[in-house]
């Protein structure tokens, strides 16, 4: 099983991201390099604990893309769309972690 801290922690990590895509900063570069670290660090984990780390998180990212009580949705201009955009986001990261 894999630890939640690791899990709970990319999952913020990528939600964080989202946010900061949605208020129109470039992130693709980030993300980018953010996956590269959690498959190195997920390899890690496999090994050292139980396998399946980066499944966890990818799975973990799908649950939260559904969540439509975070703050930043709150406070948009159009919540509905901005709740389209961060769902997108983070199937799109749950995406790159499956493949």
């Amino acid at each position: 099983m894999a630890e939640e801290q690791f899990v709970q922690m990319y999952v913020r990590d990528f939600a964080t991201l989202a946010a900061r895509a949605e208020a129109g900063s470039e992130v693709e570069v980030m993300v980018q390099k953010r996956v590269s670290d959690l498959r190195a660090h997920a390899t890690l984990m496999d090994a050292r604990k139980d396998p399946g780390h980066l499944a966890a998180v990818s799975e973990r990212l799908l649950v939260e893309s559904r969540r439509s009580h975070v703050q930043a949705l709150r406070t948009a201009d159009d919540p509905a769309a901005a709740a389209m955009r961060r769902e997108a986001f983070l199937v799109r990261v749950a995406q790159l972690l499956a493949a």
